[in-house]
């Protein structure tokens, strides 16, 4: 990006206005998120905004970061930091009876030098205290001339109505990648395995625990650090674990997500080869690289199909193939009562979900909370949660992957299938079979059964018609009946297990080709 600035002129204040600049030429690569936050608290300082809310509980950060901007002014705007108990404090000097908030603005007025003033903890007097709004009308009335900014910090929006117009909004972002790495660096130093820790650290792995560090501010990223490297003297994927188990703590408070920690991988899936392949080509979604080349986020998937073939486990895929957390929305408890109103909790749902972004948004059966027949017995309700949620997933800016199942996906309305909310609907159906030696094979292997052994051809053809859930049911009876007689499980073992089971490909036959004909040019097979 090429920037020229002219002329050498300053105006009355002394800081040199952006249109005023000595004549440069500069080449710049795209700002990092830190740099973009530098430039936009700069511009509200220069266009003379008086007073700015900044949203958010990162004080440390925020006072960084306005040291930081200071720096970038000539001459550089002294600062200085209120709060309850300690008063109005700067660099080099704090100010004698200013801890009460009125006398403190009083301060910010009278004083005519060129001055950033960050107030903590003020939000709650605004909203308890007539006189504490009144006094802040003033302070606006008398910086909005000069270069000279009241920031106020706080993790709740409280703006009174006679403030309104007086305040500039500002939401301060997560911490990016960078920032992220900076500090998972600096705690990693500061360990007493410093060496050893970073020569297994490797490129690969650092760029997982980053990615799984995103969304947390500064101090959680450091606390989620030093409690993953705790007892460690060398790193490996299980640390990535140990950070996620921090945005578990943001996720409870939600009161409606979950985490989900049992993630399996691709390897523990028996076939769904073209919903594999999909996902192996978006493995760079999240790199530097993928970024660099403009590579968009995927939106989410909806998976439909035959019970019992495995939806769920595709949807928990998702998280451990990227190396994110899993978060699971139950629509239906959205109105049971029990997370208050619906349209608040879903609100504060998908704000969690943006806010420990990277994540995988599980959604089990979402015909559940947005069908069509839900819509009519819910009246108003229902379709106001419905409207909130398809705008969402239409707009969201942050990377939470919605990997929803569908039993009866006639029931969603047209709005949820059409392009731009999903990137695409696969239709798993029962496993051809290919698929079944798969899935037997990953179940016998688990259970410690020799796979050389094992005579696949004829338990393929002793399953058929089973789907994945059945064909599981089948090596674990099988496996309990040798447990109680003390031998290892054989073939004869299924076959006996598997004659025990009908399977819905009998007992629902008709509704399963229902659902094959409904898919026939509407979905893609997960299978090849």
């Amino acid at each position: 990006m090429t920037l020229f600035y002219w002329t050498t002129q300053k105006d009355s204040s002394g800081l040199t206005p952006p249109d005023k600049f000595s004549i440069m030429y500069t080449h710049m690569e795209e700002p990092s998120k830190k740099q973009q936050i530098l430039q936009e608290l700069k511009k509200f300082v220069l266009s003379k905004a008086s007073v700015v809310y900044i949203l958010s509980d990162e004080e440390d950060r925020v006072e960084a970061l306005l040291k930081e901007l200071a720096s970038t002014f000539q001459p550089k705007p002294k600062l200085f930091i209120w709060n309850p108990f300690q008063g109005l404090t700067g660099e080099e000097e704090a100010i004698e009876h200013s801890k009460p908030s009125l006398e403190a603005l009083d301060i910010v007025i009278q004083r005519t030098d060129q001055a950033f003033y960050l107030f903590e903890g003020i939000h709650s007097l605004m909203d308890e205290d007539p006189l504490v709004r009144r006094k802040i009308k003033d302070v606006h009335r008398a910086l909005r001339n000069r270069y000279s900014t009241l920031f106020i910090i706080a993790p709740i929006l409280v703006v009174p109505e006679e403030l309104r117009r007086d305040m500039v909004i500002y939401e301060l972002p997560m911490p990016d990648a960078t920032e992220v790495e900076r500090i998972l660096n600096t705690v990693i130093n500061g360990s007493p395995h410093a060496a050893k820790l970073t020569e297994s650290l490797t490129p690969q792995l650092k760029e997982q625990m980053v990615k799984a560090a995103l969304g947390l501010s500064l101090d959680q990223v450091a606390r989620a650090c030093r409690s993953a490297l705790i007892g460690r003297t060398s790193l490996d994927g299980s640390v990535v674990d140990g950070i996620i188990e921090e945005k578990g703590q943001l996720i409870r408070k939600s009161g409606i997500l979950k985490l989900i920690t049992d993630r399996p991988t691709l390897d523990e899936i028996g076939g769904l080869d073209n919903l594999k392949d999909w996902l192996r080509k978006r493995a760079g979604v999240l790199s530097k690289e993928g970024k660099t080349y403009g590579v968009q986020f995927p939106k989410g998937v909806l998976i439909t199909g035959l019970s019992g073939c495995g939806k769920s486990l595709c949807a928990k895929v998702f998280a451990s193939f990227w190396g994110v957390p899993l978060l699971h929305l139950d629509m239906a408890r959205l109105y049971d009562g029990t997370v208050g109103e619906p349209e608040k909790a879903l609100q504060i749902a998908l704000q969690t979900a943006e806010t420990v972004a990277p994540a995988v948004l599980w959604i089990d059966e979402i015909e559940a909370g947005i069908s069509i027949q839900s819509q009519k017995a819910g009246g108003g309700t229902q379709s106001r949660v419905f409207a909130s949620f398809l705008t969402w997933m239409q707009e969201k800016k942050a990377f939470v992957f919605i990997a929803a199942t569908a039993n009866v996906i006639e029931l969603l309305p047209p709005e949820v299938l059409r392009k731009g909310r999903f990137d695409q609907i696969f239709f798993v159906t029962l496993p051809n079979p290919q698929e079944r030696k798969s899935i037997l094979s990953i179940h016998l292997n688990k259970k410690g059964v020799d796979l050389s052994r094992v005579n696949f051809s004829m338990l393929v053809k002793v399953t058929e018609g089973f789907n994945g859930a059945e064909i599981e049911q089948a090596v674990n009876g099988a496996v309990i009946d040798c447990f109680n007689e003390g031998r290892i499980p054989a073939e004869h073992d299924i076959v006996i297990a598997a004659g025990n089971i009908i399977p819905l490909s009998i007992t629902m036959k008709e509704e399963i080709g229902r659902m094959e004909r409904w898919a026939y040019n509407r979905a893609i097979l997960a299978s090849k």
